[in-house]
């Protein structure tokens, strides 16, 4: 089987029309270009598997959390109070090992988009506020070693 990305979020989510028309586009000057990001209910049977990830109430299946469309929502949808949490696991067979794994060792991650902050079990790091988005995607903020939060405070 595939990946699969979780994202749990402290509210309902909704994809802002921006995004929701860009994952429509259909014509693209750059190969590039080709990305979206997406997110949806996930079902009954993941429900049980991931139950106790996540410390957020609504949880979802989620596409594109490492491409510009999940940045581009983080900068500019992203509410004062917002949490978003998400796991990413390389390969649905091999869940519960995943899983597993991380609760032994975990190594969560941190992202303050009020505050440009990443923090890791290596350090806390101070991104540039003019740029904090480019830096951002450079670094690793999806993993499946720990459970990633994005917070807006």
């Amino acid at each position: 089987m595939t990946e699969i990305t979780f994202l749990a979020s402290s509210k309902p989510f909704k994809i802002p029309e921006e995004i929701e028309e860009y994952n429509h586009r259909t014509v693209f000057e750059r190969e590039e270009d080709v990305f979206f990001f997406s997110v949806q209910e996930i079902d009954n049977e993941w429900k049980k598997s991931i139950e106790g990830l996540f410390s957020l109430p609504y949880i979802y299946e989620a596409n594109g959390v490492g491409n510009q469309l999940f940045l581009t929502y983080l900068a500019k949808y992203m509410e004062i109070g917002d949490v978003i949490e998400i796991y990413y696991v390389p390969s649905q067979n091999d869940f519960e090992q995943y899983r597993r794994d991380m609760e032994e060792h975990p190594e969560p991650i941190e992202v303050n988009v009020e505050r440009y902050t990443y923090k890791n079990v290596y350090g806390f790091f101070q991104l540039n506020p003019k740029k904090w988005i480019e830096e951002l995607s450079h670094l690793n903020y999806i993993t499946h070693q720990g459970v990633t939060t994005f917070v807006k405070y």
